[in-house]
């Protein structure tokens, strides 16, 4: 999409949301070339409702679309999707003759359950998520992310999202669930192509957890989203940490560069012994925690330690995009 259409859509939408009754200019936002809302103008025109709670779902769905629609989203998926393809295939040509993949079977971690895959194509989900987990869903992240506010100023359209804004706390919070919906979204994408991969290319029936012990295959299943949705949680932290990236720069690709750069430097930095006092404080220490969930009975603390320091790296982080976007001058 080029600047010009970009600009033709977010104006179309703040036109759009203008009508709403309950929507005021933001003050600090340049109105048009050298036009700044007065504060003075605003408190003049008396009570002024809150926008709907129908306006704020509306502008949510604008933000799925528009992210969702774009090339570069779609492409980030595709690649996603073709890694449990590429694993899946891999493995079959490795197995074709009837031999065992190397590797170990058995063993506790998330990427241990590639030697299973043969036996079961249930653990190519597995095996997919562990594989895309420390780089390539998060990559996908970080370049959505990176790009919710600095993408819009680079392009020219966050004012005209801001001219008839719900306030830029309710768009920054609608860009950040935006976000973590992708996360989700991505998480499933691999999921599900590992599913399908590996039913297709292998037998599928019940499976033998970590433990030892045996499960149905339906409980396989229900485990495997439960993974998924580990998986998903476990990207909350680096989507706020892209986020507030994206509210110190008005370069989209700056702020995606910057983004996925933070987040080698902390996976390399997670792999010197000499951290080790504060690797457990890098939001990519327990990522592979999930393949706990594959225990009889699950192991969970963790994956509670993983959930919670997401949850801190959200809040963290959360609160200073929130404290930069709040208080930054929109000229673009």
């Amino acid at each position: 999409m080029s600047r010009a259409e970009a600009q033709d859509d977010r104006a179309g939408e703040s036109a759009l949301t203008a009508q709403d009754p309950g929507v005021v200019a933001d003050p600090g936002v340049v109105a048009g070339p050298g036009v700044v809302a007065d504060p003075s103008v605003v408190a003049d025109q008396g009570a002024v409702r809150s926008p709907s709670p129908l306006w704020s779902l509306g502008l949510f769905r604008s933000e799925l679309l528009t992210t969702f629609r774009r090339w570069r989203t779609l492409a980030l998926l595709a690649v996603l999707a073709a890694v449990p393809i590429l694993v899946g295939i891999a493995v079959k040509i490795e197995t074709g003759d009837g031999s065992s993949l190397g590797g170990g079977g058995g063993g506790a971690g998330g990427p241990a359950f590639i030697s299973q895959i043969s036996n079961n194509g249930l653990f190519l989900v597995f095996t997919a998520l562990a594989a895309t987990l420390p780089f390539f869903l998060p990559m996908a992240i970080g370049v959505v992310a990176g790009d919710a506010i600095a993408g819009e100023s680079s392009a020219g359209t966050l004012r005209y999202l801001l001219v008839a804004p719900a306030g830029r706390s309710r768009l920054l919070l609608t860009k950040y669930a935006t976000v973590i919906t992708f996360c989700l979204a991505a998480t499933l994408v691999v999921a599900v192509s590992a599913l399908a991969v590996g039913a297709l290319l292998f037998p599928v029936g019940d499976l033998i957890t970590i433990s030892g012990t045996r499960i149905t295959y339906a409980e396989g299943l229900g485990r495997a989203l439960l993974i998924a949705l580990v998986v998903a949680a476990s990207l909350v932290g680096i989507a706020a940490l892209g986020l507030f990236v994206s509210t110190l720069t008005g370069s989209g690709i700056a702020a995606m560069a910057t983004t996925v750069g933070l987040l080698i430097t902390v996976q390399i930095l997670d792999q010197i012994p000499q951290l080790d006092a504060l690797q457990p404080y890098f939001f990519s220490h327990y990522w592979l925690s999930f393949a706990d969930v594959m225990r009889e009975p699950v192991y969970w603390d963790d994956l509670v330690k993983n959930l919670g320091l997401q949850a801190l790296y959200a809040a963290v982080f959360g609160s200073a995009a929130w404290a930069r976007f709040t208080t930054k001058d929109i000229t673009a």
